[in-house]
């Protein structure tokens, strides 16, 4: 131990974890029970926690109804675009239908022309 001269003498017994001139840390749960300052704004009560729980579940609800109005507006636009849709398909089936009642005729009444002719050709030609 004759080096000793040679080491860094340091006061263990009187040295703080904290930079000089800083407080030191309060203890978590000190002899007032628990915590520091409970008037302090980084701290709430049971009660004031749960009131806020409840506003925010409030709003929440209130938010999601909102949004389910609007699906249901948007939904009944939609069935209603659908049913246009689906009398648009319908008039075009009725013109169809039309349009084939139209085609029967004019051929029936090409077919008893082009017959009536023939006959009068057959009679004249004899």
């Amino acid at each position: 131990m004759e080096n000793n001269k040679d080491l860094l003498q340091i006061d263990f017994k009187n040295r703080t974890l904290n930079s000089p001139g800083d407080s030191a840390p309060s203890m978590y749960n000190s002899t007032n029970g628990g915590g520091g300052n409970m008037n302090d704004k980084d701290f709430v009560t049971h009660t004031e926690l749960e009131l806020s729980n409840q506003k925010l579940l409030r709003h929440i609800d209130e938010k999601f109804n909102q949004l389910e109005k609007k699906i249901d507006a948007n939904q009944s636009k939609t069935n209603l675009k659908f049913e246009n849709i689906n009398t648009k398909f319908q008039e075009v089936d009725t013109k169809f239908e039309k349009q084939k009642v139209w085609f029967y005729g004019t051929a029936i009444g090409i077919v008893t022309a082009t017959c009536t002719i023939v006959g009068f050709l057959l009679k004249f030609m004899k």
